[in-house]
């Protein structure tokens, strides 16, 4: 009975001893086994991300990895052009007032159009244009065509006019189509004639002075480029007129002459566009800063131009 006491007394035990081990469960050991935080200093925590590995050589870099590229600017006058951009073609405007890309010398050549016949005078409109002129009391002779003396210039029907009006004489005689001298001997009679006696009420105009009427050449006297309207007989050029008393008057800029000679230059190169169809003013551009320039030069739609 003693006996059987001992063996259940130890049986208790042994029992008691091996129930700790039981109640600890197996899955509550593993969070023991995760990394546990270390503490790490600012600079490995940095570096962490370069452990990484590198992208592939053909690995288009983020956006953040190109190098900044400054966005294009126009170049300004002074500084010209930067570098590998292409030079912007210089322009300059055309007598209708648009503007014309320069071309170096060998393009404009081959792009050029090719020159135009000189242009026959409607018979009627030239017998009454002719007939119009001699009321007026112009003086001028008809002289021979001028055909074919260079690249798109001549006149068909072309007359030698030496006087404007009666007692207005045209300083040398110019050549010219009969359109542009009808046009000359109205705007004199309808516009400076008027004009002078107001301005200058003493005085009275005797001459302009003829610095171009008909000429073979391109516009502005280039090398190459569209023909000028003098190539064609439509364009005159005055200098100066004369008066019959007191110094001539000299074509130049005059648009802050605050006297009668300034105001009286003016009016007259604005009314002349009622009656040619191109007026520029002396100082209007860089070719003419002496001279008024006058042509009858028709353009689509009746455009004027100007200046």
């Amino acid at each position: 009975m003693l006996h059987r006491f001992f063996i259940l007394a130890a049986a208790s035990l042994l029992i008691a001893a091996a129930e700790p081990t039981k109640q600890v469960p197996v899955p509550e050991a593993k969070p023991q086994q995760e990394t546990p935080e270390q503490p790490t200093s600012p600079d490995k925590t940095e570096k962490a991300p370069e452990q990484v590995s590198p992208p592939a050589e053909n690995t288009v870099p983020k956006p953040q990895d190109k190098p900044e590229t400054p966005s294009p600017q126009a170049p300004s006058p002074a500084d010209g052009n930067k570098p590998g951009e292409k030079t912007p073609p210089e322009t300059k405007p055309d007598a209708d007032g648009k503007a014309v890309e320069e071309k170096p010398g060998e393009e404009r050549k081959a792009e050029e159009p090719a020159p135009e016949p000189v242009k026959e005078e409607d018979r009627e409109e030239l017998k009454a244009c002719l007939s119009q002129l001699k009321e007026l009391g112009a003086e001028f002779q008809e002289i021979e065509p001028i055909k074919g003396e260079e690249e798109g210039c001549g006149i068909a029907s072309p007359l030698e006019v030496s006087a404007v009006l009666p007692g207005i004489k045209l300083e040398p005689k110019g050549t010219m189509r009969c359109e542009a001298a009808l046009a000359l001997s109205r705007w004199t009679k309808n516009v400076v004639i008027p004009t002078a006696k107001i301005a200058m009420p003493d005085r009275q105009v005797t001459a302009f002075g003829n610095a171009s009427t008909y000429i073979c050449r391109n516009r502005n006297s280039a090398a190459t480029g569209k023909m000028s309207e003098h190539a064609k007989g439509n364009a005159v050029d005055i200098a100066t007129m004369t008066f019959n008393k007191g110094e001539p008057l000299v074509m130049k800029p005059r648009g802050e002459d605050g006297t009668m000679e300034g105001a009286f230059q003016r009016s007259i190169t604005t009314a002349a566009c009622l009656f040619f169809r191109t007026v520029l003013s002396p100082g209007s551009d860089a070719t003419h800063q002496d001279h008024l320039h006058l042509d009858v030069l028709e353009r689509k739609g009746g455009y004027l131009y100007c200046r």
